[in-house]
C-alpha cells in the first residue's frame, strides 16, 4: 500500500509541471456586481488574445472566479511579458482603476497535479495540511477522487503556493450537485470515518461556484 501510495504522489508531481492555474477571487462592491463581471468578461477577451486559458465563474456568495490555466510556469511567464506589452489592458486598468467594482480576495497560484477537468458547477474544498502531513492529505484526496469518480463525479486536485491542497468536484449542473449532496455515499463516509481519527489535514474553506 504504502509503495503504491508512493507511486500515485510521483506520478502527480511528475504532472505538476504540466500544467498551472491563477486564480483570483474579486469580491464586488455593493451594488457593483453587474460592472464586475462585465469587467471579468472584457479581461477574458483580452488574456485569451494573448493566449490565457480564462475560466470566469460565480459562487454562491457573489464573488467572481477569475481563473486562468497555462502549460507550464514559463507559459505563465510567457504570457506576462505580453501583457505588459499590451495596450489593450493597460488602457483596460486605465479604465477600470478610474471606477473600481471590486476587491481581491485571494490569489491561487497552483500546480495541477491531478485534472479532471471543470463542469459547470465546481465546489473547491481547501485543506490545509497538519505539520510534515502533506503526503497523508495528498494520498487521502486520491482515495477520496477514487471514490467520487465511481459516483459519476469529476475530480481535479490542486495543490496552492502555501501548500495548501484544492480538492474540486464538478458537475453538469446544479440538479446534478444536489443529487449528489443527496445520495448517500458509504464508501466515502468510511473514508471519512477512518480520516477523523486520525486527521492530517484541516478544511479550511469551501466555494461552491458555477461557470458563466
Amino acid at each position: 500500500m504504502k509503495t503504491l501510495i508512493a507511486t500515485m504522489l510521483l506520478a502527480a508531481s511528475a504532472m505538476a509541471a504540466a500544467d498551472v492555474l491563477v486564480v483570483n477571487i474579486w469580491n464586488p462592491l455593493p451594488g457593483k456586481a453587474p460592472t464586475t463581471f462585465q469587467y471579468g468578461q472584457e479581461a477574458r477577451a483580452i488574456h485569451e488574445k494573448l493566449g490565457a486559458n480564462v475560466t470566469v465563474g460565480a459562487d454562491q456568495m457573489g464573488r467572481m472566479h477569475y481563473a486562468m490555466a497555462f502549460d507550464n510556469w514559463a507559459a505563465w511567464a510567457e504570457f506576462g511579458k505580453k501583457l505588459s506589452a499590451s495596450a489593450d489592458w493597460t488602457a483596460f486598468l486605465e479604465r477600470t482603476n478610474a471606477n473600481p467594482s471590486a476587491t481581491r480576495e485571494d490569489v491561487y497560484m497552483l500546480n495541477q497535479p491531478v485534472s479532471g477537468g471543470v463542469g459547470q458547477v465546481y465546489q473547491v474544498n481547501i485543506w490545509t495540511s497538519n505539520p510534515g502531513r502533506n503526503a497523508d492529505t495528498m494520498a487521502r484526496a486520491m482515495e477520496a477522487r477514487a471514490l467520487h469518480e465511481k459516483a459519476g463525479v469529476k475530480v481535479a486536485i490542486n495543490v496552492d503556493q502555501l501548500g495548501r491542497l484544492h480538492y474540486v468536484a464538478s458537475f453538469e449542473s446544479w440538479a446534478d450537485w444536489a443529487k449528489f449532496q443527496d445520495t448517500p455515499n458509504p464508501d466515502f463516509e468510511a473514508m471519512m470515518t477512518r480520516f477523523s481519527k486520525d486527521p492530517s489535514a484541516t478544511l479550511t474553506k469551501v466555494y461552491t461556484a458555477q461557470r458563466l
